[in-house]
């Protein structure tokens, strides 16, 4: 049994970034109706993203069109009113523009989006994720 658990542990951090990489690149295009979506990562979430062929990873905040990632306390002036996709549940509920979030609890992958927030945005929530959204 310990030999399960370590091998399905191991294959998660070995290909968990991959999984979350390929939720991005499906669900933010469908979002912004677009091909290429400029996304301006965390120090957290940059490697894997930088591994895309469909998000294109921009130096600042200014020329993205959205902010991926849990740590954005330091933002510059402008940069707080883009849309962030977080990616842990508190950066979820603590930053006021936040269009969705993928994040794991208890080990199960969960995701939500933010109604108000996706118009706010004149964003387009796909009919497949709209009973994700809240």
């Amino acid at each position: 049994m310990r030999i399960v658990i370590l091998l399905v542990s191991s294959f998660i951090l070995l290909f968990g970034g991959e999984y979350e990489l390929r939720l991005y690149e499906k669900v933010l295009p469908m979002l912004y109706n677009e091909k290429t979506i400029k996304v301006f990562p965390d120090y957290t979430t940059k490697s894997d993203l930088e591994k895309s062929t469909v998000l294109n990873v921009v130096d600042n905040c200014y020329e993205a069109d959205v902010l991926i990632g849990k740590k954005f306390h330091n933002m510059r002036d402008g940069c707080e009113a883009k849309p962030i996709f977080a990616t842990s549940y508190k950066s979820y509920k603590k930053h006021k523009s936040v269009i969705g979030a993928f994040y794991w609890r208890k080990g199960r992958p969960q995701i939500s989006f933010r109604k108000d927030n996706i118009k706010k945005f004149n964003l387009t929530l796909p009919d497949s994720l709209k009973r994700y959204a809240q």
